[in-house]
Formats: structure tokens, sequence, C-alpha cells
């Protein structure tokens, strides 16, 4: 780490102007939250390996900044950072006379000599049977929307976005169904922008032009504008259509009894270590070797273990093609740990006399209940029912450091917005709707004792 700060900052010293500071968020091209292996830059430079984060690169320092979920993973922070734009940040800095600057290059990819190659797999279709709407009728209403706000077209540059629209679907980021991909729509055609190489089945996909240059050919005759504003299709993909809820209901299901198949089976194994230990009278648990779902392969009953056995089950499912996110599979202390990840290396085995936490996070059961049986009217906002979940920790001077609930999307991202349920200002831009999906998942993690 300390090689890579000391050549970035070789670089902002050469650099015309020479840099201050450098700025290296979580994002990529399209705003992600989650990127692929050669869009983590700030991991890269941080070695933090949370999904959200901004690094700041000085002359003699690095910092990070993080949200609640990572304060127990983070090694350094100072306060959450909502500059999320380059015009909030030109506004910020401009306050200390201070200058953003834009580079030419990306510096950090000049100092990142074994940066994983790019991603060029195949779009995949997304079925009708699943989506629920065709491209026709979704470019429709898109149009309908573009001629109200008297605009001539759109450009797209958010992954999920451009996947729902076009009914597509890919895996260029892990865990999450994309394609590396832009789009552009106007009144009266739409273009699909990516690396030919991911074609396998006939689409219109402009070739060796930058976007940028693509716009300006599809907007040269009429562009006199152009509006900075939410992209229209956050809320209509956010309105699940009912193909997508029946769907959404039976993929539930699916997945309920794939973990009820889970807690059984760890049910047995932690009762074969308890006997094992009360015949040998061990001071200590030994722990249990248990066959993998991958193979014949014998291996300790650790958090990596006990996941892939949960996975495994998932995946004999049908319509399973793959996880969402990273399965959280926490063993004592190591539960503390929002979005805690297991490394096999170093993963804890399971203990029975040890709290173990997996995949969702521990549920606070009167919060839970106050917020899933809430009624409220139609258009109430996230921010306004996020207090309901927290009343009864308040209630003991307790708290916890994230949102209550996220939108989910329909094989898409596992956090899709606009709407949210969080004590966060934004939360208020979004009124929630029928139809709208949003997860219920407070939890109160203390802090080393899990």
């Amino acid at each position: 780490m300390a090689e890579t700060l000391a050549a970035l900052r070789s670089l902002m010293a050469s650099h015309s102007p020479p840099l201050h500071d450098l700025l290296v968020p979580s994002e990529d091209y399209h705003q992600s939250e989650y990127v692929s292996a050669q869009d983590e830059r700030r991991e890269f430079v941080s070695v933090f390996t949370g999904s959200a984060g901004l690094a700041l690169i000085t002359r003699d320092e690095a910092r990070l900044w993080t949200d609640g979920r990572y304060f127990l993973q983070a090694n350094a922070y100072r306060r959450r950072s909502y500059l999320d734009t380059a015009q909030r940040w030109e506004l910020a800095f401009g306050k200390k006379q201070q200058k953003l600057v834009q580079t030419l290059t990306n510096l950090v990819d000049e100092v990142w000599k074994n940066r994983p190659p790019t991603e060029n797999n195949p779009v995949v279709v997304h079925p009708l049977e699943f989506a629920g709407r065709s491209v026709a009728e979704k470019l429709k209403d898109l149009r309908e929307k573009l001629a109200n706000e008297k605009s001539c077209g759109i450009v797209i540059t958010a992954l999920d976005e451009v996947s729902w629209l076009y009914n597509i679907r890919g895996s260029d980021v892990s865990y999450c169904p994309f394609v590396h991909a832009f789009a552009i729509v106007t009144l009266n055609s739409a273009f699909f922008y990516a690396d030919k190489r991911k074609q396998k089945k006939p689409v219109m996909i402009l070739y060796g032009l930058t976007l940028l240059r693509a716009a300006m050919l599809c907007f040269q005759n009429y562009v006199n504008k152009v509006l900075l504003q939410r992209s229209p299709l956050g809320p209509a993909k956010a309105l699940k259509n009912p193909v997508e809820l029946d769907r959404l209901r039976n993929a539930h299901n699916r997945d309920g009894a794939a973990v009820v198949q889970y807690l059984v089976w760890l049910d047995k194994q932690l009762e074969i270590m308890l006997m094992l230990f009360r015949m040998l009278k061990c001071k200590r648990f030994m722990g249990l070797l248990v066959t993998s779902w991958r193979g014949r392969k014998t291996m300790k009953l650790t958090e990596v273990t006990a996941s892939d056995m949960l996975e495994g089950f998932r995946a004999s499912k049908e319509h399973f093609r793959g996880l969402s996110f990273p399965t959280i599979s926490s063993v004592g202390p190591n539960a503390a740990i929002i979005h805690y990840a297991p490394q096999a290396e170093t993963c804890a085995e399971l203990d029975p006399n040890s709290i173990y936490l997996f995949d969702s996070g521990a549920q606070v059961l009167k919060s839970y209940i106050a917020l899933g049986n809430a009624r409220f009217p139609n258009g109430t906002n996230g921010q306004a029912l996020d207090v309901l979940a927290r009343i009864p920790l308040w209630r003991y001077g307790l708290d916890y450091r994230h949102g209550t609930g996220y939108g989910i999307g329909s094989d898409l991202n596992v956090h899709e917005g606009p709407h949210q349920i969080s004590f966060r200002p934004h939360a208020r831009n979004v009124p929630l709707q029928a139809s709208m999906t949003v997860t219920d998942e407070p939890g109160y993690k203390m802090g080393a004792s899990g």
C-alpha cells in the first residue's frame, strides 16, 4: 500500500496542474454501488473491502470515509461523506477556495500493475415471462415522459436501468446480473451501446464510438440544453408489475425452502458436535468435518463451508442464477461486523456455544414487527416510517448505524432505489407506493460480543 500511495503522489505532483489531493470513489463510470473487479479502485488504494466509501489521498496523508455499516471493519474514518456528484464536490471545494480538476486519465489505473482484465461476458435476454413487460412497452412509457418534460432524448448510464429497459441480463459484475453498457433513447430511436464482443444475438449496438460522440450524433440536430436530473426509469423500475410480483413471491417460497433445509442440516451438524464433545470430554469444541455440496471433499465446519452448504441448497432450486451478495456467515465476535465477509484462510469454526449469524443479519423482533405491522397512507416516505423500527431500541438508549429497508430489484440489484426506509434525508425524496418492494431489516450489533 505504501508503494501504491508513493506512486500516486508522484503522478499527482507531475500532473498539469499539480494536484494537492486525489479523490478515489467506490463507484465506477456508471455510478454503481457494486462494481466489477477492474473497477475496485478505492479498495486497491485503501485495502478496505466495504461496498461504500471514499478515499482521499493528500501529499502526506491517506484518509477513508465510510458509513456506519463498516465502522468496525474500517481502520480509519472521520465522518460519513455525502458528496455524491462532481457538482457537489465542486461547490464544497469552492467554499474553501479549492478547485476540482478532471484528470485526462485515471491515475489509479496507471499505478495498478495487476489490474484485472475487462469482463466481456455475453448479453442474455431476460424473457418476457419474467420481465412482465416488453421493451416496446417500456420505451413507449419512457418517450411519453420525455415528451412531458419537453425533452428530445435521454442518455442512460445506470447499469440496472439499461438492463431493465432492454430486458437483458449479464454477468459483468459479481452478484449483479448486469452488462457493462450505456443506452440512448430519443423520441423516435433507441440505441444500446456496449462492447461488440458481448453480442451473440442480433441487437442494435453502436460500435467504435465514445458515448459522448454517440450522444452528439443522436442529438446534434435539435439539442440546445442538457438537463441533469433524476432518471425517470428509477421510479418506473421500482413499481413492480403483476408478473414481477408473482415471480418474486415464488422466488421467496423456493428460497425459504432452501433456508429451512439448511437450518435442518446445520442443526444436525451441531448435534453431532455436541455429542462428540460430551463423549470425548474435551475442554473445547473440536471442528466437525463435513462433505461439501461442490464435491466429495471433506472439510471442517467453518463460516465458509457452512455458507457454501447454504448456497448448495439454493442452487438446487429451479431458476437459481446465483447469489445477490456474498453470504454473511459469522460466528461469535464476527457477527457484530455488518456485511462481514468470511475468508477461507482466516474464518472461524462453528461453535455451539457461540452466536451464529448468516445472510440477512440479526433481526430485532420488536422493531421488525413494529414496521411490518405499520399501516400508512399511500405516498408516505421512508424517512417517516424509519422511526417505527427504532423506537423499541431507543427506549433502551440503543440504535443501529444503517438504514432499515431498501428496494430490491427483479433479478437486478440487491439494493434498488430510488425508495428506501432510512433516517437519511434523501429517504424523504420518494414516496412509497403500492407494488414497490422493500425490505424490513432493523438490527442491533453489540460491539465485539456479536
